[in-house]
C-alpha cells in the first residue's frame, strides 16, 4: 500500500475541524486507502473512531437512512471527540442530513464517494459552508513504479500509458483482463 503524503497533508489541517472532510475521486483511484491512512494517524491519539463502509451489505442492510446512521453513531461512540469515517456514503438515503447533524456534536467527519454523486450541485448547495473537499487521482507513473516494486513486478512506461494509473490493474499478470 503506497503512502500518498501529498494527499494526506492538506487533510491533516482539518482533523479537528467541524467541517465535513469529503474525499472524492474517480472509482478505484485510492480514496478508501487515503481514508485508511488518515484513520491510522488519528488512531495514534484516540480510539474514539467509528468506520462504516456503505458498500458492505452488512452495513447498508442495517443502516438505511440518516436517522439510523445517527442512532448507530450515538450508541457506539465513546466520551469526547469522536472521529467518523464513512466510506462510499452517497449510497445512504439522507446522508447529507446525517452529516449536517453529526458535525454539530463533537464529531469530526471524513467521508468518501464518487465525484458525480457526492458533489452534485444539489448536495453541495445543501452542505455549503459545512465541508472541505479533497480530490484524489489515480497513480502517477512514479507511484506505479513504487507500487509494482512492492508487488515484486516490473512495469514499463507503455504499460502505464495503456492502462493508466489505476493501482488494481497492476496486480494482474494478464493484459486480457477487462476491468469495469
Amino acid at each position: 500500500m503506497i503512502y500518498r503524503e501529498h494527499y494526506i497533508k492538506p487533510v491533516r489541517e482539518f482533523y479537528e475541524s467541524d467541517l465535513i472532510k469529503i474525499i472524492t475521486g474517480i472509482r478505484r483511484c485510492g480514496k478508501s486507502v487515503i481514508l485508511e491512512h488518515i484513520m491510522q494517524e488519528i488512531r495514534q491519539t484516540t480510539d474514539n473512531i467509528i468506520y462504516l463502509n456503505f458498500e458492505d451489505k452488512r452495513v447498508s442492510a442495517n443502516i438505511m437512512d440518516d436517522g439510523t446512521l445517527i442512532e448507530y453513531v450515538e450508541s457506539h461512540r465513546k466520551t469526547g471527540k469522536c472521529y467518523l469515517f464513512f466510506d462510499e456514503i452517497q449510497v445512504l438515503k439522507g446522508w447529507q442530513n446525517a452529516c449536517k447533524t453529526l458535525r454539530l456534536y463533537d464529531y469530526s467527519l471524513f467521508i468518501t464517494g464518487s465525484n458525480s454523486k457526492l458533489l452534485s450541485s444539489e448536495f453541495t448547495k445543501e452542505l455549503s459552508g459545512r465541508y472541505v473537499s479533497f480530490r484524489i487521482r489515480p497513480f502517477v507513473y512514479k507511484e506505479i513504479l513504487e507500487y509494482v516494486k512492492e508487488l515484486g513486478k516490473e512495469v514499463s512506461v507503455t504499460d502505464y500509458l495503456v492502462w493508466g494509473g489505476f493501482p488494481k490493474r497492476f496486480e494482474f499478470n494478464s493484459t486480457d483482463i477487462l476491468m469495469i
